[in-house]
């Protein structure tokens, strides 16, 4: 492709985004020079959980295409970035050692793309004491409530809230909410309660192990649950939530309840699996944008995706970490210094302050605050026709009492992007 071979660079429109959140010029890979960069490589580490059923390595594997796309067009300043990634298994004593590893081992000078379910919890202090600072893709609730941290996403937690906000959107009278049984379900499950109650319905809410045993037996205790008008959270990652929602379709359970899935199922393989039946019948929240939409940003993924990437699923995950790597490679490209070490990749990181881009609904920023969620704000969308569309467009997630969304936005209001 031409394109690649010229720097990497992409251009178009996305009538689809916010106008605050369109790029005022092509996007591109880092210095986009189509020189190739050389000498000592500058290390940033990423931790990615990757067990049965629960797989988030799409989110690296799209931040390495990205870095190979960097050091083909320049690097940083002329220097190649390596990510080391290491993958753990929802063990909290390898989670542990991982980061050890790559902080006193691999001397990795901050993280980027990590996609770990224990990493926070486990490593949070860690990264605040050593001081070494992370742009990644949180999962659990840790990974918003850390000074060294700052997510990309909105993260399983948020995602589901912002789809059972969708689900109420719609008219149910009553929320159901199941979640794989991995660390941090019980907050999830929380956070929809606590929204239950501010909307004044009921909320049932539970865990399942994954891999799904009895999709059949699931989708039948789900739909009784949500009764006549309710709404039916189904926080799962794509493969298994789609055993689940063939189940649905297969007893005929589909108009029985109103159906929602997080941000796991914005996956370009589930969709060509489910079928027509659900066509404007399940709404999935997006924390990036459409992959089919037009604008740089998303046109320069799908092109490193083809490129470097063919094995990942095109959707949400690999968006996630096309972006927490470009983000990453902006502050990097800020250090005039030519010196990378946790001090200036640190202060760098932290001061990204407003990265614009189509595929988010708003301007991204790190923040000074010891909780980070800028990506609060995300869409709906829908099967129709063998594509997902859109059905809703950039909402904000409900602040509630278990959470710091009024806080950030009077923060973001304070720096002038509120």
């Amino acid at each position: 492709m031409a394109l690649l071979a010229t720097g990497c660079a992409s251009t178009g429109t996305d009538a689809a985004a916010a106008s605050s959140a369109k790029p005022s010029k092509a996007s591109k890979c880092g210095l986009g020079n189509g020189k190739t960069a050389t000498g000592p490589a500058i290390k940033l580490g990423a931790i990615v959980s990757d067990t049965p059923g629960l797989s988030f390595t799409d989110v690296t594997d799209m931040a390495n295409a990205y870095f190979s796309c960097v050091n083909a067009n320049g690097g940083i300043n002329g220097r190649p970035v390596k990510l080391v990634v290491e993958k753990d298994a929802l063990d909290p004593q390898l989670t542990a050692s991982l980061a050890t590893k790559l902080i006193d081992t691999e001397k990795i000078v901050g993280f980027t793309a990590s996609s770990s379910v224990l990493d926070c919890s486990v490593n949070a202090k860690t990264y605040e004491k050593k001081a070494v600072y992370g742009i990644d893709a949180g999962l659990a609730l840790d990974c918003f409530n850390s000074p060294a941290i700052a997510p990309i996403n909105v993260g399983a937690s948020y995602s589901a809230l912002a789809t059972a906000q969708y689900l109420l959107d719609k008219g149910a009278k009553k929320l159901v909410v199941f979640t794989s049984n991995t660390p941090g379900s019980n907050a999830i499950n929380a956070s929809i309660k606590e929204l239950g109650k501010k909307a004044g319905v009921p909320v049932t809410a539970w865990v399942e192990n994954v891999p799904i045993a009895d999709a059949n037996g699931l989708a039948l205790k789900a739909a009784q649950a949500a009764g006549a008008s309710g709404g039916v959270v189904v926080n799962l990652n794509a493969g298994e939530a789609l055993k689940v929602f063939k189940a649905i379709e297969q007893q005929g359970l589909i108009d029985q309840a109103i159906w929602g899935c997080p941000a796991g199922c914005n996956d370009q393989s589930m969709l060509q699996q489910l079928g027509s039946a659900w066509d404007g019948k399940l709404g999935v929240n997006a924390e990036m944008n459409l992959a089919s939409s037009p604008g740089p940003d998303n046109q320069l993924y799908l092109q490193l995706r083809r490129k470097y990437a063919p094995k990942t699923q095109l959707g949400n995950f690999g968006q996630l970490g096309f972006t927490a790597a470009r983000i990453a490679v902006q502050a990097l490209l800020s250090i005039k210094s030519g010196d990378y070490t946790t001090a200036t990749v640190g202060a760098a990181f932290k001061g990204v302050k407003d990265y614009r881009s189509d595929l988010y609904c708003k301007p991204w920023y790190f923040g000074t605050q010891a909780f980070h969620t800028a990506n609060n704000t995300t869409r709906t969308i829908t099967p129709k026709s063998g594509q997902w569309a859109q059905t809703q467009d950039c909402s904000e997630m409900p602040a509630l009492p278990n959470n710091n969304f009024a806080e950030i936005r009077a923060y973001e209001k304070q720096i002038g992007l509120g």
